[in-house]
C-alpha cells in the first residue's frame, strides 16, 4: 500500500475508524467484508508502525537528555 506511506497517522486511523463503522453496519453487503477487512488489516498495520517508529524517536531523544 504506496499511498499509505504518504498518509498522516491521524488519517489513517479516521479511515480505520470509518471501515469499521461500515463493517458494523448491517446495511454493508457481506461480499464486501472480505475487501474491508483487507484494507483495515493494512491501515493498523501502518498505525503501530508509525507508533513504534514515534516511540522509537522520543526515546532516542530523551536519552539525549
Amino acid at each position: 500500500m504506496a499511498e499509505l506511506e504518504n498518509m498522516k497517522y491521524e488519517e489513517a486511523l479516521r479511515r480505520l475508524e470509518n471501515i469499521v463503522a461500515q463493517i458494523e453496519d448491517p446495511q454493508t453487503a457481506v461480499g464486501d467484508i472480505p475487501a474491508k477487512v483487507k484494507e483495515a488489516a493494512g491501515l493498523l498495520a501502518y498505525c503501530r508502525r508509525m507508533l513504534k517508529e514515534s516511540e522509537e524517536s522520543i526515546g532516542k531523544i530523551l536519552e539525549e537528555q
